[in-house]
């Protein structure tokens, strides 16, 4: 910590110049899409062309930007800092939207990588049970998985609907793998489930992964929406809550933190069931 204090003291006042200027970061993440004039960027931006010109002569005495014949272009440095600050704001968004979900959920189970990147989530919406209606996020969630092309999740906990829709997209030719927990496998295991789950696992378009421990989240990701839950601080899954984005990035971050799971996991076998 001490050496975080101490670089902490040697960049405040480069943190306070990008972070105390609203019109310096607006410019920095637009002239991160592509090269600008003043003119464009006033107009883009709705200031006075005054205001545009003093923080460009900023930046550009700050190193982050110079103009040319063509409008102002990044340095390499502008780029980093335009890249890191566009983060920073993803990231505060994701929270200050849905501050009392990451206030009292359990993300013990999100890798630090992954937090890192938690700002993909910046448009994600809850959709919560009501008194009215207490199945609100189930019924929305089967309702999204029933338009899928392709699918993957992490399931830990189970629902008795889950086996009958699974088997239907499966019929209907939908490239699904999931990785479950211990729990889960051993209710899928169960008498009930048993031969349908060997017939599942048969299927060349299912796979299924079992993972050496519980794991304290769940989502399922498909070729258009993230659906993802926590469970509780208190070690209870929330079943009233899903976190819902339809956004590229989110879908992204969902895709590879599977993908994280399953290569950790160990690929059932019929003979494993």
């Amino acid at each position: 910590m001490n050496n975080l204090y101490k670089m902490y003291e040697e960049v405040d006042e480069e943190l306070k110049f990008l972070t105390t200027s609203g019109v310096r970061i607006k410019m920095l993440a637009s002239l991160l899409e592509k090269p600008k004039t003043s003119t464009q960027l006033k107009d883009e931006m709705g200031v006075g062309a005054s205001t545009v010109i003093h923080a460009a002569r900023d930046l550009e005495q700050d190193g982050l930007l110079i103009e040319k014949t063509d409008g102002y272009h990044l340095t390499g440095a502008g780029k980093i800092m335009a890249l890191k600050i566009i983060d920073v704001i993803t990231t505060l968004k994701t929270v200050a939207n849905e501050r009392e979900f990451w206030k009292t959920h359990d993300i013990s189970d999100i890798p630090p990588e992954f937090l890192l990147r938690i700002g993909a989530l910046a448009d994600a919406k809850i959709i919560k049970d009501t008194p009215t209606n207490l199945m609100r996020g189930l019924s929305l969630y089967f309702k999204l998985i029933r338009k899928a092309k392709e699918m993957r999740g992490i399931s830990s906990i189970f629902h008795p609907r889950f086996p009958d829709i699974i088997e239907k997209l499966a019929d209907r030719g939908v490239e699904m793998e999931f990785v479950v927990t211990p729990n889960v496998f051993s209710t899928l295991t169960q008498a009930k489930y048993k031969e349908r789950l060997k017939k599942l696992v048969a299927r060349d378009n299912f796979s299924l992964y079992l993972s050496e421990r519980e794991i304290k989240l769940a989502f399922t990701v498909t070729d258009f929406v993230l659906s993802f839950a926590l469970y509780f601080s208190d070690g209870t899954f929330d079943n009233a809550q899903d976190l819902i984005s339809y956004e590229e990035e989110a879908i992204k971050w969902g895709r590879e933190l599977f993908e994280y799971y399953k290569s950790r996991a160990k690929p059932v076998k019929e003979e494993d069931i």
